[in-house]
């Protein structure tokens, strides 16, 4: 199975091997001139030659860097105050007859660029949600706050890779190079003739990890069900939360309220876990809707301690199933305990400013870890990617299988994604912003050609748009070439203005002052 690579859709973005060219025509020998096709070079040439070349470039400027952007046909109506029409403006006036706008995929690896708008986004989002001071929050800073990560329970022994110490200039937990312990130095032979044991030492990078030791003995189908599972897992884990707090209130004569955001975040081996962030809020009677600090008899570990025990007796069966005699799986957390950490306090080492892009860059990630990256799968797809010899081959045919039950039809629908429907960030109502207002704050900007303060909610009704889909991608490879790379001139430009603010800042400030 393979995935779709930057370079298959972007060939000039990723070097690869190569002819060598010949430097007098430019010509590689493969077809392609200076690391392009003749079709993309001939393609990019005729729209750079044509009189209209700046206008379309202003057109596509909002979508210039997207991979596969949205193009729509239509009018636009535009009205004055008294709802008279005053002009109307159709896309067949327009460069290429339509509207490029970008696809707003949130997956990297769908296109980078939607991906990296919708991590800042996420990332404001979060920041706003533990600092506080904007979009109308008051401060957060006295608020106790936990990050909390909350993962499976075991289907079967895999391959992994476990590092106890980390050298000290380790940065990359994950990823590191450091000296891993082997993978598992004990073990039987299975019922099938396997030996459950492995004594390598896995690199970051090797293919086996997440691959179960036996494929028969592991459990596809609780996994499945478990992933579809997860979000009302998490929602009775939440109420059972309330339950302890309201207890902890009543005892210390005080109301308290959590707020929490959460992301998922695939495993190697298929199975999601939860990043969330909680927040520990205060209630005032006399303004419910207020964000208050917790009162101050409440502290730190009395706030963790509830959360851990509202994980640790959350659990629950599931729905009956023929495929399992007729009852349900048992739904519950991994055993290995919940991680805890206190979001800046003293002694720790992640910051606001880390803690935040830590949560925002899961909003970017999907299957892509376990080797497999889907749209949807189908009647027609699923004997191609239910391969019954490989580990994500059965986590699919087991989502197929389940999901032909009426009651189990999501599985199905999200086979995928290993059975998991659910959104990949959650919050509170008053956790923070939404989304949608961050993109209201960015459309009011482009419209106002930053000046946000001449923005009335009036002009929101004067424009009409009457806007169809007619195509998906740019028309040729050419136009893809030529709207990134001005999409990339772009980014070069808003950096070194952004660093030339930056030390015209810095300099003002380490001026010495003008003696009277």
């Amino acid at each position: 199975m393979t995935t779709n690579t930057a370079d298959e859709y972007w060939p000039w973005a990723v070097p690869s091997p190569r002819p060598a060219p010949n430097p007098a025509t430019g010509n590689t020998g493969d077809g392609t001139v200076h690391g392009h096709s003749a079709l993309t070079r001939a393609t990019a040439l005729e729209r750079a030659a044509s009189d209209e070349y700046p206008d379309w470039l202003h057109h596509i400027r909002g979508a210039a860097a997207c991979r596969r952007p949205i193009r729509l046909a239509g009018q636009i109506h535009v009205n004055d105050k008294a709802g008279e029409r005053v002009a109307t403006y159709d896309t067949g006036d327009m460069p290429d007859g339509a509207i490029y706008t970008p696809c707003g995929n949130r997956r990297t690896s769908v296109c980078p660029s939607c991906a990296e708008v919708y991590r800042r986004d996420a990332y404001h989002l979060v920041k706003a949600g533990l600092q506080g001071e904007r979009w109308g929050m008051p401060p957060l800073g006295e608020h106790i706050a936990l990050f909390v990560t909350a993962t499976a329970p075991s289907f079967g022994p895999v391959h992994h890779r476990v590092v106890q110490v980390h050298a000290a200039d380790c940065r990359r937990k994950d990823g590191c190079t450091c000296r891993p312990q082997r993978c598992r130095p004990f073990g039987r032979t299975c019922p099938h003739g396997i030996q459950m044991r492995c004594t390598e030492r896995h690199k970051a990078s090797d293919s086996s990890l997440g691959q179960p030791l036996c494929l028969d003995c592991y459990d596809h189908r609780a996994q499945v069900v478990w992933n579809h599972e997860a979000p009302e897992l998490w929602r009775r884990t939440i109420q059972q939360a309330d339950r302890l707090l309201q207890r902890l209130g009543k005892a210390h004569g005080v109301d308290l309220r959590r707020r929490y955001l959460k992301v998922y975040e695939f495993q190697v081996r298929g199975v999601i876990h939860y990043h969330a962030l909680i927040r520990l809020d205060g209630y005032d009677p006399d303004c419910p809707d207020a964000i208050v600090p917790p009162p101050p008899q409440i502290t730190r570990d009395m706030f963790a301690g509830v959360v851990r025990e509202a994980f640790a007796t959350t659990a629950y069966t599931s729905a009956p199933h023929p495929a399992n005699n007729g009852e349900g799986w048992r739904i519950g957390w991994g055993d290995k305990g919940l991680d805890i950490k206190h979001v800046n306090t003293p002694g720790e080492q992640m910051t606001l400013t880390q803690m935040a892009g830590y949560i925002a860059k899961y909003v970017t990630k999907s299957t892509e870890v376990t080797g497999l990256a889907l749209r949807r799968v189908d009647d027609l797809t699923v004997d191609l990617y239910g391969d019954p010899t490989t580990h994500v081959g059965r986590l699919i045919r087991a989502c197929w299988d389940l999901g032909e039950h009426p009651d189990w039809w999501r599985l199905r629908r999200y086979a995928h994604q290993y059975g998991y429907g659910g959104h990949i960030a959650t919050k509170s109502r008053g956790f923070s912003a939404t989304l949608g207002h961050i993109r209201l704050q960015r459309t009011i900007w482009r419209r106002t050609g930053g000046y946000p303060h001449l923005w009335t909610d009036d002009q929101a009704e004067l424009i009409l748009y009457q806007l169809g889909y007619e195509a998906t991608g740019w028309i040729t490879t050419g136009d893809a070439l030529l709207a990134n790379t001005a999409a990339g001139l772009a980014r070069e430009r808003a950096d070194t203005a952004r660093e030339v603010l930056a030390d015209q800042r810095q300099s003002t400030t380490n001026a010495a002052p003008i003696a009277a």
